[in-house]
C-alpha cells in the first residue's frame, strides 16, 4: 500500500472520502460502511429510544446548569445542526448505566473509572450560546467511547488516561508505555470530522510537509513519537465508527495499517 500511497497523494489538494477511499481500498469503505449500519441497528437494541431518553435529560440537566451559571438567562438548547444519534446516545446511556459517568444535576460529567487529566476531572456537557446554552456534543462520544474501552475491551479503567497530550484518550500499559490512541469526532464527515483527520494522518505519512490543519499536525507528531517507541493502535471513534488502526514508523513517517481484528485493541504487537 505504501507505494500506492505515494502516486496518489502527489501533488493533490486536500480531499477528504474519495481520497481516503482511494488509498485504504474499496474493501475498507464497504466495511466502513456496513459497520455503521450495524452499530446504529446495535444502538437500538442495546439502548431503544436511546435519542429521545438522552434528549430529555440533556432538557432537565439544562435547567441545572442555567441555575448555577448566572451569565446564562435562558435553559433554552440551541437546535445542534448535526442533531443527536442513536450510536452516540445508546453509548453515554450505557456509560451512565454502568456508572462509568456521573452527570450531576448541572450536567457536569465526572468519570469515575479512568483517569482524568491532572488539571481537572469534571467536563461541563452545555456552553453559553447567546442567552442560552448548546450542548457540547463532542464529549458524549468522547466519554461513551472511553467507556467502551473498559466495558467492551476489557482494558483496565488504571491505564485509561482521559484527554493525555493530544489525544482523547491514550492507553497505557502497566510499565506506563502508551498501546493505544482514541480520538472521537462527533461525525464521520464534515468539516473537523473523522475523515478529515484520518485524511490528515495519511497524507503526512506520506510528505510530512503535506497540507493539514494544526491540530491534525499534532496529533500526528504525538502518533509518530508514540510509535517510535512501539507498535500503537490509533483507535479513531465516531457516532457510526470504529475505526483501527496499526500504527508503525517506517522511514522516519507513520503507516496506518487497517487492523483486522477491532476485537482486540490492545494487542502490544500488530496484526488482528
Amino acid at each position: 500500500m505504501e507505494g500506492a500511497q505515494e502516486v496518489l497523494w502527489e501533488g493533490r489538494d486536500m480531499g477528504t472520502g474519495e481520497d481516503v477511499r482511494a488509498v485504504l481500498g474499496d474493501g475498507w469503505w464497504e466495511g466502513m460502511l456496513r459497520e455503521s449500519g450495524e452499530l446504529e441497528r446495535a444502538a437500538e437494541v442495546r439502548c431503544p429510544g436511546a435519542v429521545r431518553r438522552l434528549d430529555a435529560l440533556l432538557q432537565a440537566w439544562a435547567v441545572g446548569f442555567a441555575a448555577v451559571r448566572p451569565d446564562v438567562v435562558s435553559p433554552d438548547l440551541a437546535a445542534s445542526r448535526r442533531g443527536l444519534r442513536a450510536d452516540e446516545a445508546a453509548g453515554f446511556l450505557a456509560a451512565l448505566d454502568a456508572r462509568v459517568l456521573h452527570v450531576d444535576s448541572a450536567g457536569f460529567v465526572v468519570p469515575q473509572a479512568f483517569r482524568s487529566k491532572a488539571s481537572g476531572g469534571r467536563y461541563a456537557l452545555f456552553s453559553r450560546n447567546g442567552r442560552g446554552m448548546a450542548v457540547n456534543l463532542e464529549y458524549l462520544i468522547q466519554m461513551a467511547a472511553a467507556a467502551e474501552l473498559l466495558v467492551d475491551h476489557g482494558v483496565a479503567g488504571a491505564d485509561i488516561c482521559f484527554e493525555q497530550g493530544e489525544f482523547d484518550a491514550v492507553v497505557e500499559d502497566g510499565g506506563g508505555l502508551p498501546v493505544l490512541a482514541m480520538e472521537a469526532k462527533a461525525r464521520v464527515e464534515g468539516t473537523d470530522g473523522l475523515l478529515e483527520l484520518l485524511n490528515s494522518m495519511l497524507r503526512l505519512g506520506v510528505n510530512p510537509q503535506a497540507t493539514a490543519r494544526n491540530n491534525h499536525r499534532r496529533k500526528y507528531a504525538a502518533l509518530l513519537n508514540m510509535a517510535a517507541r512501539g507498535p500503537v493502535v490509533l483507535w479513531l471513534v465516531a457516532d457510526g465508527a470504529r475505526w483501527a488502526f496499526d500504527a508503525k514508523v517506517g522511514a522516519g513517517t507513520l503507516r496506518l495499517t487497517p487492523r483486522r481484528d477491532n476485537h482486540s485493541l490492545v494487542c502490544r504487537e500488530g496484526g488482528g
